[in-house]
């Protein structure tokens, strides 16, 4: 280069000054025009791969990975570290690390696996392990040579394309085309990028659940169980034989200590009617409670209208027009449901929301109509003066002689709930034929009352309950009607004052208008009555602010 210059400078006349100045100056030039890529000073960090430096931030060595560094498995990409070296944590398992890797090694160092010429089917000699982990089968007896075209099993695993019936997907490998390398082993590579369980890595595309101890973030909570330790099986999907021992809602199995009332299908028995409603079909909710949409809160009856003699009187007729009527007794479950409390004495109940509910007097029974109406968005039927019934509480209803309450009135058109007049009690007990001295509801006279009635506690007579309270609603057999404990169990109020009846023909007869006792009727006997309370002509008459044990009610509507 210098002499270039001199040349140069020697193509003009110049005096030796100017010619010695020249020089100097075409040297700065050619020093300014070095390449501005090339530093002389090692620098980890300023983005430039100096001597020394395995990387430099994100520079790195081209074709980069494991594999090329001697390593068998990479569990993530290759980084640079600050001081310019490659952080190489990702890569496990290589020749030279004193444990020999199944699918890639034969053998590491002294450690030969427990094989030997002999058990390699060489005969005797000395087997070694080579630099590559692979065996070394020089100084056997019988050689072996990788390139004849035979797979020497066990220390030869391919010959070329013969890959000795092996593919990825027989090595548990969900895709890619084995390759035989040029050691006779297997070239897992193409392999690898498809992956398979045991890989470190979730294939959630070939439906993999987990990997080992990665459960991908689930657990037997996160699954909904109540419990458990999720575990990942050897096919890498989920164990959850942990979390099914704890259990979960839907796993059709009630888990009471979890506060479950029902698991799908499985009900537990439970029923509309043991909840103490209508007819329908309880259902079990997403969180495994009772649900009851599909229950009737109160199921009634038709009674088509007719005529029927109350006393052995041929004259002494009566009248009704066709109704409806409650196929039970009033449940405790139907009352709280519209009342918000249960008056009733567990001791004389069997304890379900199925028993009939009692404790209750008349007002409480004209309240409860009134209150269900409005419920259901029914005219009331009853009006007693100062009285909201849409707000009124239970604890609001007398419960001691009110005169205010036996004024009440009664709007007979209205199309809301009340309780049946005498007349109707007997017509729906009779089972609506003409047999006014029926022993009881359901009688035909050769069937037997312990059939159809819970009656006579402590009495000795065929049939009478043994236990000291009512039963659930329902529990016997019904009547012509379909109606159930029309005779027994509770004792149920009417809708009319005591007297005694008139004589000769009555339509829709109500009772009488007023009373100067106010006693208000009762009909059907009770649990803790003999069977002649049964009979269909039998009257019990109560104070409207008495209540107790053994009386309940049941309702109707036009």
């Amino acid at each position: 280069m210098f002499g270039g210059m001199l040349l140069l400078s020697r193509s003009f006349p110049m005096t030796m000054k100017s010619s010695i100045l020249t020089v100097p100056f075409l040297l700065f030039l050619a020093l300014s025009s070095c390449d501005t890529q090339t530093t002389t000073v090692k620098s980890c960090g300023d983005g430039f791969l100096d001597p020394g430096e395995q990387c430099d931030g994100s520079l790195l060595p081209g074709q980069t990975t494991c594999r090329d560094l001697g390593f068998h498995q990479q569990d993530g990409p290759i980084v640079c570290n600050s001081d310019c070296t490659l952080d190489l944590s990702v890569c496990v398992f290589q020749c030279g690390d004193g444990a020999i890797t199944p699918d890639y090694e034969d053998c590491e160092g002294e450690d030969l696996d427990g094989e030997s010429c002999s058990s390699l089917g060489m005969g005797g000699g000395t087997l070694a392990c080579n630099d590559t982990c692979k065996f070394d089968t020089t100084n056997c007896e019988n050689q072996a040579q990788c390139g004849d075209g035979v797979i020497s099993l066990p220390f030869e695993q391919c010959e070329g394309t013969d890959l000795g019936g092996q593919s990825c997907s027989e090595m548990g490998y969900y895709g890619g085309q084995l390759l035989c390398d040029q050691e006779c082993g297997f070239d897992l590579t193409p392999c690898e990028g498809f992956g398979r369980c045991g890989d470190n890595t979730i294939q959630s595309a070939y439906l993999e659940d987990c990997e080992g101890t990665d459960l991908g973030g689930q657990s037997c909570s996160e699954m909904d169980y109540y419990g458990g330790v999720l575990l990942c099986t050897n096919e890498c999907r989920f164990d959850l034989a942990p979390c099914e021992a704890v259990g979960r809602c839907g796993d059709a199995l009630i888990q009471t200590e979890f506060l479950e009332v029902c698991d799908g299908a499985n009900l537990d028995g439970v029923t509309c009617r043991s909840l103490g409603l209508g007819t329908g079909t309880v259902e079990c909710s997403q969180d495994c409670l009772t649900a009851t949409p599909a229950c009737e809160l109160i199921t009634l009856v038709n009674v088509s209208g007719g005529t029927f003699h109350r006393n052995a009187n041929p004259a002494d007729t009566s009248t009704v027009t066709t109704f409806r009527i409650s196929q039970t007794e009033i449940t405790r479950g139907q009352w709280t449901e519209i009342m918000g409390t249960d008056p009733s004495i567990n001791t004389y109940s069997s304890g379900g929301a199925g028993d009939p509910v009692q404790r209750v007097n008349w007002y409480h029974a004209i309240a409860f109509c009134n209150k269900l109406s409005l419920h259901q968005g029914l005219t009331p039927v009853y009006s007693v003066s100062g009285v909201n019934f849409s707000n009124l509480t239970y604890s609001e209803i007398p419960i001691s002689n009110n005169t205010t309450w036996n004024s009440v009135t009664a709007n007979w058109t209205a199309n809301g709930y009340r309780l049946p007049t005498e007349m109707e009690w007997i017509w729906a007990a009779m089972g609506a034929v003409d047999a006014w001295d029926k022993p009881f509801a359901g009688s035909d006279g050769v069937n037997l009352i312990g059939d159809y009635a819970v009656f006579g506690f402590g009495s000795g007579e065929p049939g009478a309950t043994p236990t000291e309270r009512s039963d659930a609603v329902a529990g016997k057999l019904p009547n012509e009607l379909g109606l159930y404990d029309m005779t027994g169990n509770v004792s149920e109020w009417v809708w009319d004052l005591y007297a005694n009846y008139p004589t000769g023909a009555l339509t829709d007869y109500r009772g009488p208008s007023s009373s100067t006792d106010n006693y208000r009727c009762r009909r059907g006997g009770d649990w803790t009555r003999p069977a002649g309370s049964c009979e269909i002509s039998d009257r019990s008459t109560t104070y409207p602010h008495i209540r107790d044990y053994y009386i309940g009610f049941r309702v109707v509507r036009k």
